[in-house]
């Protein structure tokens, strides 16, 4: 008997029929295909709603009154789900689903070992391979990257969209972690499956997933960029402690190189976490 799956895919500022994964997952669900496949949660951070229209019968529609992040938006669909759905797919609402993706996961997912707590594809942006990366670097676009077809142990982070969360060891956990609403939610996730000795397989297929962050020109600004910083700082300073000393290092040459390219505002920001943990002066407070 193969294992049921429950899908929640985050929007924000789109409807449901501008999105790619909606749609592409809505055509290969199409006449009762993929029947493992028991719910889809499509969750609205948007702050005007579109109720879906002529979906397949397995989305169900939530807005929320505001953005609440991944995070709360996750924990929202764990708690939503069946007591016997072995696993949660998270999907980020610009990552085009293929057929061969679908039925490499829902075969390979049943026979893996207990001990395997997340499946995920190789996830790709422009014929570019971000996902699987090395977590065990701050440069992971610039070393060895890691394999299709393995089980990992450690040392690798998977992107939220695509991947497959066993539902009992995200109940475990107690869900994800609010104090990553968005940015770093990831490398937690990942460092938290590692922590806790359990693994991470990655599959055969491809996907295509644009990743806003490496596109600094068009979805770059002070306040984004306040966001993305505040989540290093937790995750380097609270949980992987081991990359801290790198991870300040690379924010001084980051601000340095801001402050030379006429980025001071940024610069400022940069220097401010480096030498106070920011405005506040703290790092945060560590969450399991």
């Amino acid at each position: 008997m193969r294992d049921l799956f429950e899908v929640v895919v985050v929007l924000y500022n789109m409807t449901f029929s501008e999105s790619p994964t909606i749609m592409s997952l809505n055509q290969l669900l199409a006449s009762g295909a993929f029947p493992e496949i028991r719910k889809i949660l499509i969750f609205d951070n948007s702050e005007q709603g579109t109720e879906p229209v002529e979906l397949e019968g397995r989305f169900i529609y939530y807005h929320s009154k505001k953005n609440v992040g991944l995070a709360q938006a996750y924990n929202y669909a764990l708690d939503q789900s069946n007591d016997d759905t072995e696993w949660l797919m998270t999907l980020d609402q610009d990552t085009k689903l293929t057929k061969e993706y679908l039925s490499e996961l829902i075969s390979t997912s049943s026979e893996l070992s207990e001990t395997v707590a997340a499946v995920a594809p190789i996830v790709t942006d422009n014929e570019r391979q971000i996902s699987p990366v090395r977590s065990d670097t701050l440069r992971p676009l610039h070393t060895e990257l890691p394999e299709k077809d393995r089980v990992y142990s450690k040392d690798i982070m998977v992107i939220n969209s695509g991947t497959a969360i066993r539902t009992i060891f995200l109940r475990k956990l107690g869900g994800y972690n609010i104090h990553f609403p968005l940015d770093y939610l990831d490398h937690w996730l990942c460092w938290r499956i590692f922590s806790e000795h359990q693994q991470i397989y990655i599959l055969s297929n491809e996907l295509e997933h644009q990743l806003s962050v490496l596109d600094y020109k068009n979805h770059m600004n002070l306040s984004r960029y306040l966001a993305i910083i505040q989540a290093e700082k937790c995750y380097y300073y609270l949980y992987n402690k081991q990359l801290l000393p790198q991870y300040r290092r690379q924010l001084l040459l980051r601000g340095c190189k801001q402050i030379l390219t006429g980025r001071f505002n940024y610069g400022k920001l940069t220097f401010e976490f480096l030498i106070s943990g920011g405005k506040n002066g703290n790092t945060g407070r560590k969450a399991d």
